[in-house]
């Protein structure tokens, strides 16, 4: 199977007051417009040729080693998937189908004061790692174990660092202090056409393709040592490009 999808075990269901902080226009319900923004962002945020070395086009024989050990390095080093728990319950273990239970002696996982700094009769706040509102005790937070538990996430703050949306099934990729959704955190570290791992590419205006790529999106025809316009993102001879304005 090639994706994440076959290699990860989403987060467990969450329960209707997760479900119930997430947008409602996000919440990934059977039949619903949550449903079909879910699809895409998995294919958006989570690329199979950035994951699979046999769904990735056109990666050259000598290229496969080095997509290999890019992958098994995210997944050792960055990969991860969010837990829903109360605040200053993330990390601690749970039975199938009982709620988590805080060992009397566990400390809240770091939280920041409202004030009550020495008083023991008031109770710890936890802060949204995001926004920095505060996350009431008994409303569920999103933690990320490569952040460790003392940072917690409002379930609608559990967003890419790069494009600040959510993150699907709360698969994240842990990098600069922060979640980035895979699409982004890839890009971060190799160029983008699906991934480039060979040296001969061609980069231009931020964006970059393998030499055989460097073609027209309309016709298709190969635009190297030829006349081209990238409009929004998209590589365009000059004829396609007209027609497109047209």
């Amino acid at each position: 199977t090639c994706g994440l999808q076959g290699h990860l075990s989403g987060p467990p269901l969450p329960g209707l007051q997760y479900m119930e902080l997430v947008p409602k226009e996000k919440q990934p319900v059977t039949g619903t417009e949550g449903a079909l923004y879910r699809r895409r962002q998995l294919m958006r945020q989570l690329p199979v040729y950035d994951q699979d070395p046999a769904c990735c086009r056109g990666l050259a024989e000598d290229e496969l080693p080095a997509m290999e050990a890019f992958v098994k390095q995210y997944k050792s080093e960055a990969l991860g998937v969010g837990e829903v728990a109360l605040p200053g319950q993330g990390g601690l273990p749970r039975e199938d189908g009982k709620p988590q239970q805080k060992p009397e002696a566990a400390e809240p996982a770091a939280p920041a004061t409202n004030g009550s700094l020495g008083d023991p009769s008031k109770e710890a706040e936890y802060v949204c790692e995001l926004c920095k509102a505060a996350a009431p005790a008994d409303s569920p937070v999103v933690y990320a174990g490569r952040a460790g538990y003392a940072k917690q996430w409002h379930p609608a703050c559990f967003l890419c660092a790069r494009c600040r949306e959510p993150l699907v099934d709360l698969i994240y990729f842990w990098k600069d202090g922060a979640p980035w959704c895979g699409r982004h955190y890839c890009e971060s570290l190799r160029p983008r056409c699906s991934l480039i791992f060979a040296e001969d590419y061609q980069r231009v205006e931020g964006l970059a393709w393998h030499r055989k790529h460097f073609a027209c999106e309309g016709c298709e025809q190969l635009l190297s040592g030829r006349a081209y316009i990238v409009t929004k993102g998209q590589l365009l001879c000059p004829t396609c490009s007209k027609s497109k304005r047209a």
